[in-house]
Parts: C-alpha cells; structure tokens; sequence
C-alpha cells in the first residue's frame, strides 16, 4: 500500500513508513503523487488544502482518506460513498485552540471587559455549539458573560441546554460567533437576513469556515459592530474588501495549536490503524511535553491572553502581504493553547 501524505501535517514523519510505502506531497498539488503511485492501494493523509473530490480520486485506487482537519467540507463524500472509500477526520482536535482565538481576537480588538461586572451585563451567541461552541460557551460562563447557544441538530437530540432560534441569538447577542460546519445548510448562513436581525453594533467573529458568510451582506451591513476573521472565502485569494472591513483578520490559523496539532495526527493515525488493523498504531500517541498556559480568570485577561498568543502578530502580517495567505499559514509557528 502507498501512503500520500501532505507534507504540512506535523508529528507524522516515520510513523507510518513501518507499514507503507509513504509519499509526502504538498496538500495543493496530490495529483503528480497519484500519478506517481500508479494503481496500488492508495492511502491519503490530507489537510484542507486538498480538495477530494472526483477529478483528484477518480481511476486512481483510492482506499482511505484521513483528514488532520475537524472538518469535512474538502471532501467529496457522496462520491466516497458511491467508490467505497472510507473517509476520517479528526474532530474537536483544535477545539481548545479555537476557543483561545476567539477570548484572545476579543481582547486584542478591546472587546474582552476586564471587570466581571462589565462582562455580566454581555451576552455571547454560539452559532453553532459542537466540539468548539461548547468549549466557548463554557469559558464564557465562567468568564461572567451571559451565553445563547444555537445548534438546531443539537436540539433536535434532546441535549438538556437552553437553546434559542437563530433569531433570538442574532437579536439579544452583543457578541456572536460563528462554529458550524460547512454544509448546505450552512453556506451563507450569515447573509442579508442575519445581518437585519443583528443587535446594533452587535460584533461578529468568524473562526468557522468563510463560507458561512455571504461576503456582500457583510460588507452592506449598517448594524454590525467589529468583525473579527481567521476564515476567508475563496482562500488563499481573499477579498481585499473583507481584509479592510475587518477590525481582526488572520489567515486560517485559529486551530494551529501544539497540542490541536497533536491531537489532529493522533487522531488520523488511529484511524488508518483501525482500518487496516494494525494493532501497534491503535492507541498512537504523539509523544510531547505538556507545556500549556494557565489562565487564571481573576486576573488581568488581556495581558495573559496577548503574552499566551500575540495575535496582533499575524494580523499585521497578514495586512502587508495579502497575496502571501497561504506562506503566512504554512510558515506559522503553533503556539500552546492555555488551561483555566
């Protein structure tokens, strides 16, 4: 069997050349590793710079696809589906990650109240209250704020948490902050209706998929506050438009922690080890030193949060040299997620 794997997932070299034969690619470009693999079993180890679909898989032997990724929407699964090709992904793997973007863009922008007493009279809206939403929601209960979660699947299996219609969320919410998936149900979600039943001056951060916002309603709106973005439509070619309008822009590297990082090869690992039941990777493990921040939430937030993750960093970055998304990812240098 030949294992192609992207050549940006971390924590991976040497694990599998036990038990394959193991090409790394660039995740934009697997299609001079197919051809180079010719019609062997294939095993593919990507990111979501690798779009799955029929003209990258078709004709080529394609077994398995694990994506280091806690989502799925680069993947092609119907046709996965209709090919037996099994598909894995590593979900909640930079859950923690995430939620340490979205508490640090709120301090960095000025949004985060140092007094609890400023942050009770605020309310937090989750759209979207999976993996991620409920890690946010929880450190935003614990942080004093008032919290609204919106996750109709969520609700509809019976989960004993309060939550409200999308329309409720968008109306009483001073902060809201996007955590679906992107599907059909999702793809601009956050379009010209969101953005009327908004809260005035309501702020919005988006470290979900870009997809999830209609970029023109956005733009058109007069009721939202900062716009706060790591996700972008059309990456790595980003609207410049967007970029200006945002108050916090970074290029996709909310869940580029140590530990997501970590947790996301674990996870691919495990699975390709279930498929092809080898016993030795089942329980695979990254060894690594435990070297995260505390978060001590009775303290000055702001400082702690900026020295944790210096944000404002990658902001800059990002802002000088738009056409250099894709290096500014690639190049990034994961931080530690913090505990509290």
């Amino acid at each position: 069997m030949i294992a192609i794997v992207d050549n940006a997932i971390p924590y991976i070299k040497g694990v599998l050349e036990p038990y394959a034969e193991v090409i790394y690619a660039p995740g934009e470009d697997f299609s001079s590793a197919m051809k180079k693999a010719g019609r062997q079993e294939k095993f593919l180890f990507i990111r979501t710079r690798t779009k799955c679909n029929k003209a990258l898989l078709e004709g080529h032997n394609v077994k398995f696809i694990a994506s280091a990724t806690i989502g799925k929407d680069h993947i092609d699964e119907e046709f996965c589906r209709a090919n037996s090709i099994c598909v894995a992904n590593a979900p909640g793997c930079n859950s923690s990650a995430v939620m340490q973007y979205f508490l640090t863009a709120l301090a960095q922008t000025g949004i985060l109240p140092e007094s609890r007493k400023e942050r009770e009279k605020l309310t937090v809206g989750i759209i979207g209250a999976g993996n991620v939403g409920e890690k946010v929601a929880r450190l935003c209960l614990a942080l004093g704020f008032k919290v609204m979660r919106n996750d109709p699947p969520k609700q509809a299996q019976g989960i004993t948490l309060d939550y409200y219609s999308l329309e409720d969320v968008l109306e009483n919410s001073d902060i809201i902050t996007l955590h679906t998936p992107l599907d059909s149900t999702t793809k601009g979600l956050a379009g010209n209706k969101f953005f009327s039943l908004i809260k005035q001056g309501a702020h919005l951060v988006n470290a979900s998929r870009g997809g999830v916002i209609n970029d023109d309603a956005l733009l058109q709106s007069k009721k939202l506050g900062l716009f706060l973005c790591d996700v972008w439509n059309n990456e790595p070619k980003i609207s410049r438009q967007m970029l200006e309008r945002a108050a916090l822009a970074t290029p996709h590297i909310a869940g580029y922690s140590v530990e997501g990082k970590q947790n996301a090869t674990d996870a691919v690992v495990r699975a390709f080890a279930d498929y092809a039941h080898i016993n030795s990777l089942k329980d695979y493990t990254c060894k690594a030193k435990d070297e995260r921040h505390h978060l001590d939430i009775n303290k000055n937030l702001n400082s702690q949060l900026q020295q944790f993750f210096p944000i404002a960093e990658m902001d800059k970055a990002l802002r000088a040299h738009p056409e250099d998304f894709e290096i500014l990812r690639k190049e990034y240098i994961y931080r530690h997620e913090f505990d509290y």
